[in-house]
């Protein structure tokens, strides 16, 4: 197929399916564009970092480093669970964030994950950065090139992966086998397929950034380029065709080894491949259960002749090798271990999220450990079970370790930016890097005076929904609010101001950390954080069976109550709980006024339909007068949250 009827088969597929997707851009040799004058002032960096023997150099300086994977830097993070609203690539406010969060910690390398590639049955998305072989989406390069402009402002080197072996369910080594009707294995041997990989080659090399101006191949906030993403199974002759390639386009830069498994096989010391590399988890054979071991022998295999480093490490507790009690010493030795051995150039934690531009946190469930998300840092108490407050700090101490660099005081945030709300105080805003908290005021107008309503409010024990509810509002009054974020380091100035804000009603909200908002309940009921995957990465629910119940009391008059409950699909269809209101909490009857909205998500990949859920929204309008509600289970339900909506406290 030539390449203009390749374009508009494209266009004709964009249209069909009402795609955001950029216009496909078809690379022909002749096409592909020149070395070009970078711009000066888009470069962060006075130098590129060159190996010299089984060293990093900046310059004159070994370079040696902490960091993160951040997958979501490039690609949809929710890859697995696939919530539409959730498939959508980051924003420069949100990349940002990113590179502030790593730069708070100290930490000057961040890991992405591969460039998703369009199944040839698959409609184009704007996530796909390979549209066909030969084929590129420029919207999504776009993201990338932001990428890299806010690496370089904050001091960030950035490891890019072309394509992966695991996790190429987004598009990798088997989708370009795909396109020809081939095998999987036939990467790495078929001349087409080594070809279309060359094109992909050809066009992010030779790409110029649209925000800087700077070739790929110039920018010096690239690190290296990998191959692919744990491509465990890739040929030496593949690697060693592909590495040379590579540094026929951009001999600036080093590249990477892919194979992370399995451990302590003959690294490939070849010419054109600078950094060798191994992941470790728990669960990875070998080296599941002595990293420091597993560090030691991999540099002495390797005898001196190249740099080693961790690319990915996930100290996720799994009741075994890793307990609560014992992780942080764990990782501290681990870390330690990297700091000391010789021909060690850094380590990279798997993985960290950033903040999401309508408030609060991206989330990721780690599918395969019951209360294992990824990081977030500074780290919360939403995440104690997973020791994430003594993970981060202990990352970030070694940042700064591996430099040979005393460890800073923390410094104070930004201020955060408070989103605009209407009709009910329910609000949520951007969130400030390395904040661990935030203070929430209120005024009856933009000038004051400032009262105090809640102090050290987390943005991460709520996910994609409101943060913050103030209780204490009454139906028709009006107010201003403004939020203050904090840390060790101290506060920042205060956002901006949203309001003055008329209230339609005040609002009572649960999101089960615990059922201390309930005025009563029965027995039996068990509070659960785990495996969140499975409830729409929502944090916290309350689970009971049938005729199990809890009871709310409102300081107003009720209008609404509002519920989200998760049914198992393997127990049977949903059932709706009853809804009981009463005026005086002594004689309820049951409400029939109730709306519902289901959806259907599909199953975490690790356990398949077995923990498939659905997920129902109840509206329930209640009697006049109403100021206790009660919900009684009829089947197995987990419920999510509880919104009660009201007229307020007298006062």
């Amino acid at each position: 197929m030539t390449t203009d009827k390749i374009a508009a088969c494209m266009s004709a597929l964009l249209a069909v399916w009402g795609c955001s997707v950029a216009p496909v851009i078809a690379v022909a040799d002749e096409a592909l564009p020149h070395k070009s004058k970078s711009v000066a002032m888009g470069q962060g960096f006075e130098h590129f970092v060159t190996r010299d023997g089984n060293h990093l150099m900046d310059g004159a300086r070994e370079f040696r480093f902490m960091g993160a994977n951040m997958p979501g830097l490039v690609v949809p993070y929710d890859f697995t669970l696939r919530l539409p609203e959730r498939m959508t690539l980051p924003t420069p406010w949100e990349i940002e964030d990113a590179m502030k969060t790593l730069a708070h910690m100290g930490m000057t390398v961040v890991r992405t994950w591969n460039l998703p590639m369009r199944g040839p049955q698959e409609p184009p998305q704007p996530w796909h950065y390979v549209l066909a072989p030969g084929q590129f989406n420029e919207a999504a390069f776009v993201t990338m090139d932001h990428t890299l402009a806010l690496a370089n402002r904050h001091g960030v080197r950035v490891m890019i992966c072309l394509t992966a072996g695991s996790g190429d369910y987004l598009g990798g080594i088997g989708t370009y086998a795909a396109w020809h009707g081939k095998k999987r294995a036939a990467f790495f041997t078929d001349p087409q397929l080594r070809e279309d990989y060359k094109t992909t080659l050809r066009f992010v090399l030779n790409r110029v950034n649209t925000v800087t101006g700077i070739p790929y191949k110039d920018d010096r906030a690239i690190l290296a380029w990998q191959f692919g993403n744990e491509i465990w199974n890739a040929e030496p002759a593949w690697l060693t065709e592909m590495a040379a390639y590579m540094k026929s386009l951009d001999p600036n830069h080093l590249v990477a080894e892919t194979r992370h498994s399995p451990a302590f096989a003959a690294q490939l010391i070849d010419p054109n491949i600078d950094l060798l590399t191994r992941h470790y988890y728990t669960n990875y054979k070998d080296s599941g259960t002595n990293w420091v071991a597993a560090v030691q022998r991999e540099v002495a295999q390797i005898k001196g002749q190249r740099p080693f480093f961790v690319g990915e490490f996930g100290p996720y507790i799994d009741g075994k090798v890793l307990t609560r009690v014992n992780v942080q010493a764990s990782l501290r030795a681990f870390l330690d271990t990297c700091i000391a051995t010789e021909g060690v150039s850094g380590a990279l934690l798997w993985s960290m999220y950033f903040h999401h531009e309508r408030g609060g946190y991206y989330w990721h469930q780690i599918f395969t450990y019951p209360s294992v998300w990824s990081y977030h840092y500074p780290g919360f108490a939403s995440a104690d079970a997973q020791a994430e407050i003594e993970i981060m700090r202990e990352m970030r101490e070694a940042a700064f370790r591996i430099r040979g660099l005393p460890v800073p005081p923390v410094a104070p945030p930004d201020p955060p930016v408070l989103l605009p709300f209407e009709d009910l105080a329910l609000f949520s805003w951007r969130g400030a890097a390395g904040a661990s908290g935030y203070d929430i005021e209120r005024a009856p107008s933009p000038e004051g005076p400032w009262a105090l309503l809640a102090e050290q409010v987390s943005d991460a024990e709520v996910a994609y929904r409101p943060l913050f509810c103030d209780e204490s509002v009454r139906t028709g009054e009006t107010w201003c609010y403004r939020v203050t974020a904090r840390n060790a380091g101290g506060r920042s100035v205060p956002s901006n101001v949203v309001g003055p804000v008329k209230m339609r009603a005040a609002c009572f909200v649960d999101e089960f950390v615990d059922l201390s908002r309930a005025v009563a309940h029965s027995e039996g009921l068990t509070l659960d954080n785990t495996y969140n995957a499975r409830y729409a990465e929502h944090l916290f629910r309350v689970c009971g069976t049938t005729n199990a119940w809890i009871d709310y009391a409102v300081p107003g008059p009720a209008r609404e109550v509002r519920v989200t409950a998760f049914f198992a699909v393997s127990q049977g269809e949903p059932a709706a709980p009853r809804f009981l209101a009463s005026r005086d909490g002594q004689s309820f009857a049951e409400v029939q006024r109730v709306r519902a909205a289901e959806r259907a998500h599909i199953a975490p990949p690790h356990a398949g339909d077995a923990n498939r859920q659905t997920q129902v929204d109840y509206a329930v309008a209640l009697p006049e007068g109403t100021r206790r509600v009660k919900m009684v289970w009829t089947r197995q339900m987990a419920l999510d949250r509880v919104e009660i909506e009201h007229t307020g406290a007298v006062r």
